[in-house]
């Protein structure tokens, strides 16, 4: 599942534009996932499960504890958080059970995925 194509560290450059104003809710659960690569997520969840704060460490796409805002997506089964905002780069993290996917989508079509567990 895992894919791997280069992406410029320009458009790595990018990803501070995928950032927004943090959750505002009172109350978060927070999960940190341990990934493929050397890769790190942690998740801080709105409580009614609306969006996400994500921290994430990528050491083969250069990204280093770079925070994310994700606002829930349609899923088939578990929970899926998109941010698409940056034309150039987007985020896709998916989760069941302790078990997730965190996916690095560039705008030339190229993409990295990782597997993470709690």
């Amino acid at each position: 599942m895992k894919k791997l194509l280069i992406l410029t560290p320009a458009v790595l450059l990018l990803a501070a534009c995928a950032t927004s104003a943090p959750i505002n809710t009172d109350k978060k659960v927070e999960s940190t996932y341990s990934c493929e690569d050397n890769g790190k997520v942690t998740a801080s969840y709105a409580t009614d499960g609306s969006a996400a704060d994500l921290n994430i460490t990528l050491p083969k796409v250069g990204l280093n504890n770079q925070k994310v805002i994700v606002t829930q997506a349609v899923s088939g089964s578990g929970a899926r958080y998109t941010n698409m905002s940056n034309p150039k780069l987007g985020f896709e993290w998916q989760t069941k059970a302790d078990y997730g996917v965190m996916t690095v989508h560039s705008s030339n079509g190229q993409n990295y995925s990782v597997n993470c567990t709690i």
